[in-house]
């Protein structure tokens, strides 16, 4: 499995199982809410994921199936504007100061349109955009090292049940995108939760999902999903729309037919002017593949069953003067585990590993990489390691860890702690 040697995603131990849970930093003065409400002009929906950010900071949130968001800022950042960004629609500014005080503000994005005489007209083949889009790394991304404040979150479930949950606030170091060296996280404050009855026979021990979040940067991984050159897939230009105000190429990819390894399948997003990667989400193609568990799963009982059913990833960037920057990765593996004798192995549990990274704030003063024993290892268990970083006046008003909320609630409740610390 020649790309595979590559991948550290999700090695965890079954029979062990641990938790974890979030870190924050603060932040002086009283943050002041803003609440609303996407909609598309058209048809009146409501816009369900549509980024809100507040410029010139790196405070942000996405709005609920509803189209409701919800943001606490500082009092410095009123004068300030508020985007909105939609796939599809064109970006809205509006001056924060309006939207105070009020709790039925109503924001309206029109349709995006592109100009297609603008762009270089392409046939379906996607695959020397591609290979361009992969050489053109060193000139998109950033060849100097930067600091980021990250928000992380892993959990562990049985069926719908959340066994393990562990959030966490890092600093990151962030490598040049035109060096060899790997990045670096380390733990500022963190949490954890579990909940193992004693009926539970299955414990696992989620091993490098820090480590891994930042693997998932594929502009500075390309190897990890792509090999040197992008070889072996097949990849399709399927439409230009837009996000974030450009028109970008939709590109699906998918392996060579006849390829017998374990290679991927997805979407990539590229920038059509700079052909940059602005996102990408794709999928292992580990279905009815018996040798898929051995990727992920490290050490397990003879007696135990384990069959991979899908692992699910995705990375996005932003633009900023011209840069783009690693903003956000999630990964999501479920697996089906069964005893060969109990019941004839005839019933089945339904396990989820899932972990998100998104970037809260981004600097580029003060940049150096981190002492040896502070840095998170692949092998850590983060579970285990915030143990050592608990503060329970750091959460305030966020006192229970709400797993089945989008990371960006989250986010939204502790927008003053994620900030750079002095």
């Amino acid at each position: 499995m020649r790309k595979i040697k590559y991948l550290l995603f999700i090695a965890f131990t079954l029979f062990l199982y641990q938790s974890q849970i979030v870190v924050a930093q603060q932040v002086n003065g009283s943050p002041i809410p803003i609440r609303g409400r996407v909609i598309a002009d058209d048809s009146s929906a409501p816009l369900e994921y549509a980024s809100v950010t507040i410029n010139n900071t790196n405070i942000s949130t996405v709005t609920n199936q509803e189209g409701y968001f919800s943001l606490r800022i500082p009092s410095s950042a009123q004068n300030y504007q508020l985007k909105v960004q939609h796939l599809g629609y064109n970006n809205i500014n509006i001056p924060v100061i309006t939207l105070i005080g009020k709790e039925d503000n109503v924001l309206r994005m029109t349709t995006g349109s592109i100009r297609l005489d603008e762009i270089e007209i392409v046939s379906g083949d996607g695959t020397q955009l591609v290979k361009d889009a992969l050489k053109a790394i060193t000139t998109n991304y950033d060849n100097d090292p930067n600091m980021m404040v990250a928000f992380y979150r892993e959990g562990i479930k049985k069926g719908s049940n959340y066994l393990s949950l562990v959030e966490a606030v890092l600093d990151v170091y962030k490598a040049s995108y035109k060096s060899f060296s790997d990045d670096q996280a380390r733990i500022y404050i963190g949490r954890k939760a579990t909940d193992i009855s004693a009926r539970d026979t299955v414990f696992m021990k989620f091993q490098g999902g820090i480590s891994d979040a930042l693997l998932l940067d594929i502009a500075k991984h390309p190897e990890i999903v792509f090999g040197e050159e992008g070889n072996g897939y097949t990849f399709n230009i399927e439409s230009v729309i837009t996000m974030d105000d450009r028109p970008h190429y939709v590109i699906d990819f998918f392996p060579f037919t006849g390829i017998d390894e374990i290679l991927f399948r997805g979407k990539i997003y590229l920038d059509v002017q700079s052909l940059a990667f602005k996102r990408m989400e794709f999928n292992m193609n580990v279905e009815n593949r018996n040798e898929a568990a051995s990727i992920f799963i490290k050490r397990k009982p003879s007696s135990m069953r384990v069959t991979t059913e899908s692992a699910k990833y995705v990375v996005d960037y932003v633009e900023r003067n011209g840069k783009w920057f690693f903003n956000y990765s999630s990964t999501e593996v479920q697996f089906k585990v069964r005893w060969k004798r109990r019941f004839f192995g005839l019933f089945s549990s339904t396990y989820t590993i899932s972990s998100e990274m998104a970037i809260t704030d981004r600097y580029e003063d003060g940049v150096q990489k981190f002492p040896r024993k502070e840095r998170i290892r692949s092998t850590d268990v983060i579970a285990e390691k915030v143990e050592h970083f608990q503060d329970s006046d750091f959460w305030g008003d966020y006192t229970v860890i709400e797993p089945d909320k989008e990371i960006t609630n989250a986010i939204k409740r502790l927008s003053n702690k994620l900030l750079r610390r002095e």
